[in-house]
């Protein structure tokens, strides 16, 4: 099975990924579970991974795109190459965690007293070699990836551990 590529409209990624298992096909929108600061406490909360994004798995056909293109909130597949959508590698479906229909938990980052960092683990260590924004305050990362050919940032959660062991 390839993995493709489809743009939809922002907040309709469930919607779309229901309508689409309804008619058969394979659909994910990778969450993510982030700690978000409200009213002074640390809460965890599901979030999309990549906003407006919805990765189909399935073998490219023209019937495959007429069952596709019509459902509400997709706008189009990514990746065109003479007028059909490029699968992505099993490397970068790995990386995105298609193989999984688990939200992500967050990654755990080692802060050294010194300001470098080390990623110990979680979805942000098959990122290593792209850049890397750190907000440790906001237990945020940020990072430049590319999905369908174009470069795209990312966020994801980050547990920050210090180097004496605790967060």
């Amino acid at each position: 099975m390839n993995w493709y590529v489809l743009q939809v409209m922002t907040g309709t990624e469930r919607d779309v990924c229901t309508a689409l298992r309804r008619k058969g096909v394979c659909a994910r929108a990778p969450a993510q579970r982030m700690e978000i600061r409200r009213r002074g406490r640390w809460q965890s909360e599901d979030q999309h991974l990549l906003p407006g994004y919805v990765f189909v798995g399935a073998e490219y056909t023209a019937a495959l795109f007429h069952v596709v293109s019509p459902v509400p909130g997709v706008i189009r597949w990514l990746g065109l190459e003479r007028g059909e959508p490029q699968a992505l590698d099993t490397r970068e479906a790995l990386r995105w965690r298609l193989d999984s229909t688990e939200t992500l938990e967050p990654s755990r980052v080692l802060f050294h007293a010194d300001g470098t960092w080390h990623v110990l683990d979680g979805p942000l260590a098959a990122f290593a070699g792209c850049p890397v924004r750190m907000e440790r305050r906001q237990r945020r990362a940020y990072v430049t990836a590319e999905l369908g050919g174009v470069a795209r940032r990312v966020r994801f959660g980050v547990i920050p551990v210090t180097e004496g062991g605790g967060p």
